[in-house]
C-alpha cells in the first residue's frame, strides 16, 4: 500500500492505468491524499510513475494472501543465519577448551594426565563422548594416591578436583566388613565398589552410623564381604575468639590453622560484643574423605 499526496490524483491513476498497472483498494481523502494499493510486481514502476509526474510517494505497508511468503523469503537469510549460529554455538559448547585441576592431588596431574590421554581426553574433546561418573571411577582406580575425584564440566572447562590419601584421609580402623562416620556432616559423594551403601548424597549422618555395609546379594543369599568404598562429607567446624574491633580477617586465619591442612570449602564470620569485648565466632565448612578398603 501507497500514500501519494499532490494535486490531480486523478491524472495519476490514469497514467497507471495507460501503462497497465492495475491499481486496487484506492481511497482519497480530500484532494490531495489518497492511499493505494499496487501489485508488488508493478510497485518499482508505479512508484517511478508518481515521482516523473511530481507526487509524494511512500509505501505505507506491504500486505496481501502472498505476503508471509515474501516475508519468508526476504528473511530467508536471516532464517539461515540464526540456523547456522544455533549449530555453531551447539557445537562449540560441547568442546573442551580446557582441563583445570584442583585440590591436593594436584601434584598427580601429570599422572592423571596420562590416564585421560589414554581415554582420548583433552583440547577439543567432546563433552558428549566423556562419562563424567565413570571418568571419576577410572580415575581414582588408576591412581591409589588419590583418595577422590571430581569431574565437571563448567562452560567449555573440565573441571577436575582430586584429593591425596595421606594423613588427613581418615581410614577405618579394625573391622573392614563396614565403613562408619567418622564425623557429623551432609553426605556429599559416595562411591562404592564393594559393599551395599546405606547413605545418599544430601543424607545427614552422625559421627560412628554406618554408611557402607558389607553385605551383597548372590543367588538371593545375603553375603558378607569386605567394604571397598569411599564417601565424602561435608563437615562443619566452630571457633570462637576474643578480640578487638575489626578482627574477622584474624579471626579467620586462626581458625585456619588450627584446621590443620583440612580442605575448606567455606568459612564465615559473625561478630558480637557485649559492650566491653568482642566475641568472633567462625564456621568453616570442610571436606572429610573417608575410605575403607
Amino acid at each position: 500500500m501507497y500514500e501519494v499526496r499532490g494535486l490531480n490524483l486523478d491524472g495519476l491513476i490514469k497514467s497507471a492505468k495507460n501503462r497497465g498497472i492495475d491499481l486496487y483498494n484506492v481511497k482519497k481523502y480530500k484532494n490531495k491524499r489518497m492511499n493505494v494499493t499496487v501489485n508488488f510486481k508493478d510497485g518499482e514502476n508505479f512508484f517511478a510513475i508518481a515521482r516523473e509526474l511530481c507526487y509524494n510517494i511512500k509505501k505505507v505497508r506491504d500486505k496481501g494472501r502472498g505476503y508471509p511468503l515474501y516475508l519468508l523469503f526476504k528473511s530467508f537469510g536471516l532464517i539461515l543465519g540464526a540456523i547456522f549460529f544455533c549449530s555453531a554455538q551447539c557445537a562449540f559448547n560441547d568442546l573442551v577448551l580446557d582441563v583445570c585441576y584442583s585440590g591436593s592431588g594436584i601434584v598427580l596431574k601429570t599422572e592423571v594426565q596420562e590416564y585421560l590421554a589414554l581415554q582420548g581426553i583433552g583440547k577439543y574433546s567432546r563433552f558428549s563422548k566423556i562419562d563424567l561418573p565413570t571418568l571419576e571411577d577410572g580415575i581414582l582406580s588408576d591412581n591409589k594416591n588419590l583418595s577422590f575425584a571430581s569431574c565437571k564440566k563448567k562452560g567449555n572447562r573440565l573441571l577436575i578436583e582430586l584429593v591425596l590419601s595421606d594423613d588427613s584421609v581418615k581410614t577405618l580402623e579394625g573391622d573392614k566388613y563396614q565403613m562408619l562416620s567418622t564425623d557429623d556432616g551432609v553426605v556429599e559423594s559416595v562411591k562404592v565398589y564393594r559393599g551395599t551403601a546405606l547413605v545418599k548424597v544430601g543424607d545427614t549422618v552422625k559421627k560412628g552410623d554406618l554408611l557402607v555395609d558389607g553385605i551383597a546379594t548372590v543367588k538371593d543369599q545375603t553375603v558378607k564381604i569386605n567394604v571397598l568404598a569411599v564417601v565424602t562429607l561435608k563437615v562443619e567446624r566452630e571457633f570462637t575468639f576474643v578480640g578487638e574491633k575489626e578482627a574477622e580477617a584474624f579471626a579467620q586465619m586462626l581458625s585456619t590453622e588450627k584446621l590443620h591442612g583440612e580442605e575448606i570449602l567455606s568459612i564465615q564470620t559473625e561478630r558480637t560484643d557485649n559492650g566491653q569485648e568482642y566475641f568472633y565466632k567462625v564456621t568453616a565448612k570442610i571436606r572429610r574423605v573417608i575410605s575403607v578398603g
